[in-house]
């Protein structure tokens, strides 16, 4: 997947992300809520941070890539487990919703920066 691409994908994603308490009855209690855009944007601005982190390390050593790897998918965590922490803490209300949409909105990042650095590097290349 080209650069280019990767960073369309995770525009795509997250456009679904944010529509999809309006789209999907279950999440609609999250449409009101200010927490909702802030952990998707958040986590779009993360994944982009992470992809342009991962492009930039797979042209040097195995070993700098595999720490971009590692600090792209520590990064998104972190992310998301502040925004769960913060919102779980603050709101009574659509907890159950919030925690599996905002997990799954991790999972789709994760796929596209999967996708975008499966074919990274030289697959003839012994570490």
């Amino acid at each position: 997947m080209t650069l280019r691409l990767a960073f369309f994908a995770l525009l795509a994603v997250t456009a679904l992300s944010l529509t999809a308490p309006n789209v999907i009855p279950r999440l609609g209690v999250l449409s009101g809520l200010w927490w909702w855009p802030a952990t998707v944007l958040s986590l779009a601005t993360s994944a982009a941070l992470g992809l342009n982190w991962i492009r930039k390390a797979s042209d040097k050593s195995p070993m700098q890539f595999v720490a971009a790897v590692n600090g792209t998918t520590a990064l998104k965590l972190f992310t998301t487990l502040g925004w769960l922490s913060a919102f779980l803490v603050s709101n009574e209300e659509a907890r159950v919703e919030f925690v599996f949409a905002a997990f799954g909105v991790f999972v789709l990042y994760t796929t596209v920066i999967v996708a975008a650095t499966a074919g990274s590097g030289d697959q003839n290349q012994k570490n």
